[in-house]
């Protein structure tokens, strides 16, 4: 075959790959769920978390989930200015403190192995199912306070 023949090839693949290329996001978007039909999760922890349990989610439940990522507190305070209109389904992350000031703008969720949780790491009220259970320190000087006086956040208000 002559140079002409390879680089009409060439020429071919080129323009046939090419009108295939950026189509992926839009082949996407064809086969998305319309939004009402989509799980709108919002997450504060970091992608290498969440993104193996979305995916196993969407694998196991055909249901397509839509992730919103920010900090806690960004999240909880869009969460609270959406409240007429809530954009979220799922509030995944955060702490215990800060989900209990937005409490009003939680619905109070019980999963079906909630009574496996241990009683001191679930919510009675159901308004958080905890993933995870972080240790919180609190290192004071000894010098200047008794060993043993702060035995919690209450203790560092305290005069």
């Amino acid at each position: 075959m002559e140079k002409r023949g390879y680089l009409g090839i060439l020429t071919a693949v080129l323009l046939l790959t090419g009108c295939t290329a950026g189509g992926g996001e839009a082949q996407e978007a064809s086969l998305a769920p319309a939004e009402e039909q989509r799980l709108v999760v919002y997450t504060s922890h970091k992608e290498e978390v969440w993104q193996p349990i979305v995916r196993e989610f969407e694998e196991r439940t055909g249901i397509w989930v839509d992730v919103v990522t920010g900090g806690t507190n960004e999240l909880l305070e869009r969460i609270d200015e959406e409240s007429e209109h809530p954009a979220a389904d799922v509030m995944f992350g955060g702490g215990v403190d800060s989900l209990a000031v937005y409490a009003d703008c939680f619905e109070p969720y019980q999963c079906s192995e909630w009574e496996k949780i241990g009683a001191q790491y679930r919510s009675e009220d159901g308004l958080w199912t905890p993933f995870s259970s972080l240790p919180v320190v609190l290192i004071y000087n000894i010098k200047l306070l008794p060993q043993g006086r702060v035995t919690g956040w209450s203790d560092l208000l305290d005069d």
